[in-house]
């Protein structure tokens, strides 16, 4: 896969964790939750797997719609933090701070000022970036139907299960933590994936990481339908 393709995934973060069912041959390993070997233990309490499963099925149901807003409320407090800085860094144009931000931070919000007009983005929230991809078909409904969970493993108030597209697993796990009483999406995952590949593109160009990632945004068409 293109890593210009690649990037229509990394514009709005909220879509990577159904992103990565059809992301296939890149050379990347999966990210464990403390940077290890995840364990692997089947989840044994009923209800957080029905709770999970329910919490998945709505983000179907949410994406399939188009709806953004509805989106948002299903994901982590870090994950929601994590569109907000993008979001918020892309508002600020050429003033925008990238440092604290990682590999895939920077991609969307590069590619969100160079693609977005200024005031549109000065109008929007981050549910509007979520509508947005889903306006342009960057993550179909039939991807969206055909997506499914495998067999969810825990550890603590995280767990994991591999995303399947027509069954067959993906290289990117799906990844839940528990917020309080309830299970929440998890973004940190699948965006250690991207960050790992962008990583490894910017060190390949013999660049800085900015540098590279600018350099590569700027080549980068206009998404397409």
């Amino acid at each position: 896969m293109s890593i210009s393709k690649c990037c229509k995934w990394t514009l709005v973060l909220a879509l990577i964790l159904v992103a990565g069912a059809t992301i296939t041959g890149l050379p990347v390993r999966a990210v464990a939750f403390d940077g290890q070997e995840a364990p692997t233990a089947q989840i044994t309490d009923p209800r957080a797997l029905e709770q999970i499963e329910r919490l998945f099925a709505a983000a179907q149901s949410a994406l399939a719609k188009g709806d953004g807003s509805a989106v948002l409320p299903l994901l982590s407090r870090a994950s929601r933090s994590r569109i907000e800085a993008v979001h918020s860094a892309a508002r600020a144009g050429s003033a925008a701070n990238l440092t604290p931000l990682s590999p895939a931070e920077k991609v969307a919000v590069l590619s969100l000022q160079r693609f977005v007009p200024h005031a549109q983005l000065q109008r929007w929230t981050p549910s509007d970036l979520i509508n947005r991809a889903l306006a342009e078909h960057w993550l179909g409904p039939a991807t969206i139907a055909q997506s499914s969970l495998g067999k969810l493993t825990f550890n603590g108030s995280r767990a994991s299960a591999p995303l399947l597209l027509k069954g067959r697993p993906s290289l990117v796990s799906a990844a839940f933590v528990r917020d309080g009483s309830q299970w929440r999406i998890d973004l940190g995952r699948t965006l250690a994936v991207a960050d790992e590949l962008l990583r490894a593109v910017a060190s390949l160009s013999g660049r800085g990481e900015e540098d590279a990632i600018r350099e590569w945004v700027g080549h980068l068409q206009a998404p397409t339908h």
